[in-house]
């Protein structure tokens, strides 16, 4: 708000002059109280003027909107942890959001910083002038080899960035890693951020230490007696519905109706989905799992409106309707029935009957997003020499994303689910070769852009197969490409970077639902094989992984096996 706006803010509410907007007699929830009343709302331009029984004088040009007998007013919806670049890029990801009346959501950076650089930063600002969406950030802090002191001093000083984190290296800060509580110190002390972990599977201490530390929130949590530990340290516990880690209908069976279990601590978060489960994860879903718990109503609202406002220090403008509040709402069929007929964002009409009010232009989006993020990958023209195996270690999953070394003899040929893979660097200057075991059993090839480290995948039950999909994958453009072993072929392309997608949301979830069905198929037993894909090459979960160090182990650093230089 300029000055000005903050005058005539201030008029409306005392009657002074005429409204924008009146909400005339609806019903709406009162976050505060708990309470659905009915009043009047008025609106100066982008926020809450008044919130009342009286009736304030209006002008020709104010817009009168009466609700239908039992629709209801709510907060617009907080996604408290985002990852905005899961296939999706962050424009896609706003819009499928605001559809479902998640009207704000603070952001990983971690993905644009390697994408983009000091780029990155221009780029939020951009998004947010193209976007309907609201967007905030955090700033990544723990991985010096992406982030210097100065990118970091950047992002920590932008008005758009609230919060560091979230922190996956954390062992290195309680193993008194210099670097880590200096940058942890700066952004807690010097830049008032709020940070977040990443504590799977944790004890009580460790957790304890990094409250110590100044973790004020972790999203782990896989069952209630998870979320208990944290509410003893005093962090602020999100609950997880997402791809991989499903867990909120089973946390919430388990906190029951314990007291302990401070309801006023907790938020709801999707924790970056794959693009098929947007909508089924989204906060008006997770809302309604909630409501179908037996938790209570207003309870149910808060873990996505009031309380990821209050954490984040954002109470003032964002989740509640009260005065002076941005008018971000939702306009319900039911308060049984998260999903919003209507969304307002920040005093405009974005979604009326549940379709966008006006729809964005997807190819000047897309001629920015591709100047923004072009192809920089080097392809090499594998030769079958060069896929031959020199290590007897390999990566076998225990899940979608926890691996485990094993064993196997050079000379031997695969057994059924075992599969050739391959790692090669996206600028072609090293490779890494080995097994990888409990993947799938009827894929030939597959080559994929997209992983943590954005290098090129290649995995199968043929190398010579494996060389023709890098071929193919070349000649097509960047993505996911998949030869089965009978016959049949599946391809998403990724134009931006090799990563994301420029199909509207419910294109590439069409495209990532065949895939899945036909991993499946074909010998893929875990939830979600594109966080298989993913998190291969990352380095913040166990057991061992592959990358540019090689083959290493996550929790020692220990490389079993260096990549290979390419010539």
């Amino acid at each position: 708000m300029n000055i000005n706006e903050y005058r005539k803010l201030i008029s409306v509410s005392m009657g002074d002059q005429p409204a924008t907007v009146w909400l005339k007699q609806v019903s709406y929830l009162n976050v505060y109280t708990g309470e659905v009343e009915q009043a009047n709302i008025y609106l100066s331009d982008s926020r809450i003027a008044y919130v009342g029984p009286k009736e304030l004088p209006i002008s020709s040009n104010t817009q009168v909107v009466e609700l239908e007998r039992g629709h209801i007013i709510v907060p617009g919806y907080i996604e408290p942890h985002a990852h905005p670049c899961q296939m999706y890029n962050p424009f896609t990801w706003g819009e499928a959001l605001l559809r479902d009346g998640t009207v704000l959501s603070i952001n990983d950076n971690l993905t644009l910083l390697m994408l983009l650089g000091n780029d990155a930063l221009q780029f939020i600002e951009k998004l947010e002038q193209e976007s309907s969406h609201m967007f905030l950030w955090w700033c990544n802090i723990d991985r010096p080899d992406l982030v210097d002191q100065s990118t970091m001093e950047a992002w920590l000083q932008h008005n758009r960035v609230i919060q560091c984190g979230e922190l996956t290296e954390w062992p290195k800060l309680l193993q008194g890693d210099e670097e880590l509580i200096e940058r942890l110190y700066l952004a807690k002390r010097h830049h008032r951020m709020r940070a977040e972990g990443h504590l799977p599977g944790v004890s009580y201490e460790k957790i304890s230490a990094m409250a110590a530390a100044g973790i004020g929130a972790d999203h782990e949590s896989l069952h209630a007696e998870d979320v208990l530990k944290r509410l003893r340290a005093g962090l602020y516990v999100a609950l997880r519905y997402s791809s991989i880690r499903p867990d909120l209908p089973d946390i919430l069976k388990g906190m029951g109706h314990d007291s302990r279990f401070n309801l006023n601590r907790m938020m709801l978060t999707s924790d970056g989905p794959s693009p098929n489960l947007v909508e089924k994860t989204s906060s008006a879903s997770m809302i309604k799992m909630c409501l179908e718990a037996g938790i209570p109503m207003a309870e149910a609202y808060r873990l996505a409106t009031l309380n990821p406002a209050v954490y984040y220090g954002l109470e003032e403008d964002l989740g509640g309707i009260a005065p002076g509040r941005l008018a971000c709402l939702n306009v319900l069929t039911s308060i049984n029935e998260p999903v919003p007929l209507h969304v307002m964002q920040r005093g405009e009409w974005v979604v009326r009957n549940w379709r966008r009010v006006s729809e964005p232009d997807d190819t000047a989006i897309s001629t920015w997003l591709r100047k923004v993020f072009p192809s920089r990958r080097t392809f090499v023209n594998l030769r079958l020499e060069q896929m031959e195996i020199q290590t007897d270690t390999g990566i076998e999953l225990v899940n979608d994303v926890i691996t485990k070394p094993y064993h196997f003899d050079l000379r031997s040929e695969l057994e059924t689910d075992e599969n050739w893979m391959t790692l090669l660097d996206a600028n072609g200057d090293w490779m890494i070769n080995t097994r990888i075991k409990g993947f799938a059993t009827g894929v030939e090839a597959l080559a994929s852009t997209y992983n943590a480290s954005n290098d090129t995948l290649l995995l199968g039950r043929s190398p010579s197969a494996m060389c023709e999909a890098s071929r193919e994958l070349q000649l097509h453009g960047e993505g996911i490409l998949v030869y089965f072993v009978d016959g049949e072929k599946v391809y998403i392309p990724l134009p931006l970077s090799g990563a994301m997608s420029l199909e509207r949301m419910e294109s590439v979830g069409t495209r990532v639902d065949q895939l899945n069905q036909k991993m499946r198929a074909h010998g893929y037993r875990f939830t979600d094989p594109l966080y298989s894909l993913l998190f291969l090459t990352a380095s913040h979960l166990p057991h061992i992984r592959v990358s540019e160090k090689g083959l290493y182990l996550v929790k020692t650093g220990e490389t079993l096996f260096a990549a290979t230089p390419l010539s």
